[in-house]
C-alpha cells in the first residue's frame, strides 16, 4: 500500500471518475484496501456495523433468499438462497443450508459494513459486507427480489456501529517457506497414505509444517499429477456437456464457500471463465493459473480424486471434487473419477527438490 494514502475527498473523486468500476479494482487503484475505500462514503450509502457473526447469521435465516458471495484473489463464488442451520464455534463456525454451504473462521471477521448502492433504474441493491483486519473482503450478501426487507432492516439496526473509523493493519509480506527435508517429506507420504477421511487433510498439513501447494508438489506423481493448461477449460466442458455434480470450494483465510451439484451454462469473457447457472455464478482469472494438479487422498471408503488449481503466489484459486452427499453415489462417483484421469497431463512437472 502506498505510505501515503488517499483522503475521503479523493476517494469520492475517484469513484465519481468510474462510475461502472468495481471498488475492489479502485482501491486496487489508488493502493488500499477495500474497506478503507467503503469507509470513505460513511454517512452517503454506507454504515458501519458491527461484526457480530453469531447475531447476524440466525437473524439473516428470516430474511429469505439472499446472495452469498466469497471470493479470493482469482475467483469469486455467488450463490443464492436461505442462510440455513448457523451453528456457532469458537474456531470455526458454519452455515449448512440446501443452497447456501458455508464454514466460518471468525477471528478474521474484523470489520462490517452496510451498503446501499443506487442502481441504474432508480432503485437500490443492499449489502452486509464483512473484512479482514487489513480490509481484505472476507464474505458478502445481497437482496434478491424475494428478500424479506423488514427483517434485513432489523439486522441492519441491531448491528449499528456509532464508533469512530476502524484502524486497519497494513498487509505484512509473507516469508518464504522453510524447503522441507528429506526426512520430512518421507513422513509426509507415510501420513498422506494412511488418510481415512480428506478432513485430515489440514491437519496433515499443519502437523508437517509445509503449504498446501509444496505438500501437492513434492508428495509424488502417486498422489499427485500436474495437468496442462487447458484442462481447467476441458474440465468445465466435460462437466456441462455430462451433467456431472461437483462440489466447488472458493476459499480466503475468513471463509470456505461450497457449491454442490451440477454445472451448465459455461461462458469465458475476456481472462474470466464463468459459470452463470440459476442460482449459482463462479468467475475464474483463468491467466491467473500457475499451476493446475489433479490430486488423489486416499480415505476408508477410497481415493478421493480432486482438482486444484493455484496462483503465482502459491494460494488455492479453486477446490473442486465430485458431489459425495448423501446418498448412493456410485455412478456419478465414477463418472467424475473418469472425466479426471482423461484430463490432460503436463508435458513436465514442476521440479522441487528437498532440502539436504
Amino acid at each position: 500500500m502506498n505510505s501515503t494514502k488517499p483522503d475521503a475527498a479523493a476517494i469520492k473523486n475517484v469513484r465519481r471518475d468510474n462510475p461502472k468500476m468495481r471498488e475492489r479494482d479502485l482501491a486496487n487503484q489508488l493502493g488500499i484496501s477495500e474497506a478503507e475505500f467503503l469507509d470513505a462514503f460513511v454517512g452517503d450509502h454506507v454504515e458501519r456495523i458491527e461484526p457480530l457473526i453469531d447475531v447476524f447469521f440466525p437473524m439473516l435465516k428470516d430474511a429469505g433468499v439472499v446472495m452469498a458471495l466469497s471470493r479470493n484473489a482469482n475467483a469469486v463464488h455467488e450463490k443464492t438462497g436461505v442462510y440455513e442451520n448457523y451453528s456457532a464455534g469458537k474456531h470455526a463456525s458454519m452455515v449448512l443450508g440446501q443452497d447456501i454451504d458455508l464454514r466460518i473462521f471468525p477471528k478474521h471477521w474484523q470489520h462490517a459494513y452496510h451498503v446501499t448502492n443506487p442502481m441504474g433504474d432508480g432503485s437500490t441493491l443492499q449489502s452486509f459486507q464483512f473484512f479482514d483486519a487489513r480490509g481484505d473482503a472476507v464474505h458478502k450478501v445481497f437482496t434478491r427480489d424475494a428478500t424479506d426487507v423488514e427483517t434485513w432492516n432489523l439486522i441492519r439496526q441491531r448491528l449499528q456501529k456509532d464508533t469512530l473509523g476502524p484502524a486497519f493493519k497494513e498487509a505484512t509480506a509473507c516469508k518464504p517457506a522453510a524447503q522441507p527435508s528429506a526426512e520430512v517429506l518421507a513422513a509426509l507420504r507415510e501420513s498422506w497414505a494412511k488418510m481415512e477421511d480428506t478432513h485430515q487433510f489440514l491437519s496433515m498439513l499443519r502437523k508437517s509444517k509445509i503449504s498446501r501447494h509444496d505438500a501437492i508438489r513434492l508428495v509424488g506423481e502417486d498422489y499427485a499429477q500436474p495437468l496442462s493448461s487447458e484442462a481447467a477449460d476441458l474440465l468445465f466442458e466435460q462437466l456441462a456437456a455430462q451433467g456431472v455434480p461437483i462440489m466447488a470450494f472458493v476459499r480466503n483465510p475468513g471463509i470456505l464457500q461450497i457449491h454442490s451439484g451440477p454445472v451448465r451454462n459455461i461462458k469465458q469473457v475476456g481472462p474470466w471463465l464463468n459459470v452463470l447457472d440459476s442460482g449459482f455464478h463462479l468467475h475464474l482469472r483463468k491467466d491467473r493459473f500457475a499451476a493446475i494438479w489433479l490430486v488423489r487422498k486416499p480415505t476408508s471408503s477410497g481415493d478421493i480424486h480432486s482438482i486444484e488449481i493455484f496462483d503465482d503466489n502459491d494460494d488455492q484459486i479453486i477446490l473442486i471434487n465430485g458431489d459425495r452427499r448423501g446418498g448412493d453415489l456410485s455412478d456419478s462417483v465414477a463418472q467424475w473419477d473418469a472425466l479426471v484421469q482423461a484430463l490432460p497431463r503436463a508435458e513436465s512437472a514442476p521440479v522441487m527438490e528437498p532440502a539436504q
